[in-house]
């Protein structure tokens, strides 16, 4: 599925067709929008276990029994729903960042899209630090490397490798696959080697590693370089493996059924950036109104 056969200037500024939705490739789209989807419905059952929960349960009846599986969704493992949380994250995950990777050789301007990617990861930084010395959160819950953080030096780093790909022309698709390949083995590698190696914790690396992490560092958002960055390079190489001519692979399954997971994975960062807010007030607005009237919680 590679590129074949294409002059200097259609490699050079891959892909050549014509801006606009014609571009998409739409079980892409309907990928990260599932994966966002998820990420949702993952964080309003958070939301649900540490804010909510209390005034639901003391409700009982439904209210309860949803606090209740809320609660188990978030145990860790501890239940068989738990367990199913864990599974369900890592398969949104390896999507998702893929996906930031695979992405790379559609777009025509990876540098704008991985500084816009950057400033809203500032802003949520800079939110929640003066949230915290407000005393509104606790100083442990400011995100400090969090999803948007990782996707903008995700996107920098796999567009880099792109681009120096590009300049062996007609070679530039196999080259930047097999370079894709062999940066998810070593990061995956790297990954687990600083695992079994006895590290300290280091706040200057902790956007590298779990391990050297506090914490009091990371916040409720933390992704760090490894194995994320991987996980980017793998779905680097997946996309180009059967998504290198620019179209898709299964051209009569698009369709309405599939336009709000499309949507979402269109607009992922406005998602990202307005889901949790979204969240909250939907569920204060639902206590008040249907669990314990008048009662909005977080107000």
């Amino acid at each position: 599925m590679f590129f074949k056969g294409e002059s200097r200037e259609v490699v050079l500024n891959y892909p050549a067709a014509e801006k606009g939705p014609s571009r998409r490739i739409w079980e892409l789209d309907f990928l990260r929008g599932f994966a966002i989807i998820l990420m949702c419905i993952d964080h309003l059952m958070y939301d649900l276990a540490y804010v909510f929960s209390d005034v639901w349960r003391e409700q009982g009846g439904a209210a309860a029994v949803i606090a209740r599986f809320a609660c188990h969704w978030w145990d860790h493992g501890g239940t068989w729903i738990g367990r199913t949380r864990d599974v369900v994250q890592i398969v949104a995950l390896c999507v998702f960042f893929g996906l930031c990777g695979g992405s790379t050789i559609f777009s025509r301007d990876n540098l704008s899209r991985a500084m816009k990617t950057f400033l809203a990861a500032a802003v949520i930084t800079l939110g929640t630090y003066f949230a915290a010395m407000l005393e509104i959160i606790d100083p442990s819950e400011i995100i400090t490397f969090g999803v948007l953080h990782m996707l903008s030096f995700a996107t920098l780093i796999v567009s880099a490798v792109y681009a120096l790909s590009r300049l062996a022309k007609k070679k530039g698709d196999v080259v930047f696959f097999s370079s894709s390949v062999a940066l998810a083995g070593l990061s995956f590698l790297a990954y687990y080697l600083i695992g079994r190696a006895e590290v300290e914790a280091n706040q200057w690396l902790m956007f590298l590693h779990e391990d050297f992490a506090e914490v009091v560092w990371t916040g409720g958002d933390y992704f760090p370089m490894l194995p994320y960055l991987g996980y980017a390079f793998g779905g680097a190489a997946v996309v180009t493996l059967f998504y290198g001519g620019g179209k898709s692979l299964l051209p009569k399954g698009d369709g309405a059924w599939n336009r709000p997971f499309r949507l979402a994975g269109r607009h992922t960062l406005f998602v990202v950036i307005t889901h949790q807010i979204v969240n909250m007030l939907l569920l204060a607005l639902v206590t008040a109104l249907f669990v314990d009237f008048g009662n909005f919680v977080i107000f």
